[in-house]
């Protein structure tokens, strides 16, 4: 698909899946603190402890429309691709430091202790994680639909903490109906870290891997896996744009992530 096709097809919809989900959110999180009166949102301004989270998963597709909007913006697309490609190195030597990428959950929280913000996160010197998002009007979807009602403490240590249940769910459902249309679009949606799909789609080969359309053939339909494995090999096809080799390692590590995931959504 050529790159104005593209833009036609995705910015419309991603867009107006983020306004409808807006104000949902908006009213689902009004609800909540007017039946649950000694609750309160942790997440204000200042606050930035998710911002140096190693996973800020958005799709492709999403971070291609944020990509768009940063240009319209006026964004130089040379020195936004220069910040991107820097927290790209950083983030790759801790990830070949630990020997894989930081899917399970005790290796985000080594990658914690690395301190690598997200590249438009906008440091202050209140204390360690204070600051700001420098795009919060273009923040992608996934940066409002995760929220704490715990002690941010909690989130600068990716530890366990309380959210607004139905907004987290709006978020997710939003989220999956774009990852769908994507995958009617091109044949894949992959998820991946929001600072390195946009990285790789200031290179040549991470553009041309996300424009490739790859629609599944009628026997992989027929395949539960089909659809995960194309939609990964997208994210290995981008993450190779910018100098990474997805291994063994990476996908025992993912495997892994899964089961933990899992395990962590079955009632106890």
């Amino acid at each position: 698909m050529d790159y104005s096709k593209a833009i036609g097809h995705l910015i419309p919809f991603i867009l107006e899946k983020y306004e409808k989900f807006e104000l949902e959110s908006e009213n689902a999180t009004k609800d909540f603190l007017e039946q649950n009166p000694s609750e309160k949102i942790a997440c204000i301004k200042g606050c930035g402890a998710c911002c140096y989270f190693p996973l800020v998963p958005i799709t492709a597709g999403e971070a291609f429309v944020l990509l768009n909007r940063l240009l319209a913006e006026g964004i130089d697309l040379n020195q936004l691709a220069e910040k991107l490609f820097l927290y790209s190195e950083k983030y790759f030597e801790n990830a070949n430091e630990n020997g894989a990428l930081p899917f399970i959950d005790s290796d985000q929280k080594k990658f914690l202790t690395k301190k690598l913000p997200c590249p438009f996160f906008v440091k202050e010197e209140k204390n360690e994680f204070s600051g700001h998002c420098g795009i919060f009007g273009l923040r992608p979807l996934v940066c409002g639909f995760y929220n704490s009602i715990d002690s941010p403490k909690l989130c600068a240590q990716k530890l366990s903490h309380r959210s607004i249940e139905q907004a987290v769910g709006l978020g997710s459902f939003t989220q999956d109906s774009i990852r769908d249309f994507e995958r009617k679009t091109f044949g894949r949606s992959t998820l991946g870290h929001l600072p390195l799909l946009l990285a790789a789609l200031c290179t040549k080969e991470g553009l041309e891997a996300f424009l490739n359309e790859v629609p599944l053939t009628e026997e992989e339909l027929k395949e539960d896996f089909a659809e995960g494995v194309h939609d990964f090999s997208l994210y290995a096809e981008m993450l190779k744009s910018i100098g990474y080799h997805i291994g063994e390692n990476d996908l025992l590590a993912l495997e892994q992530a899964q089961s933990e995931m899992i395990k962590n959504c079955l009632p106890t």
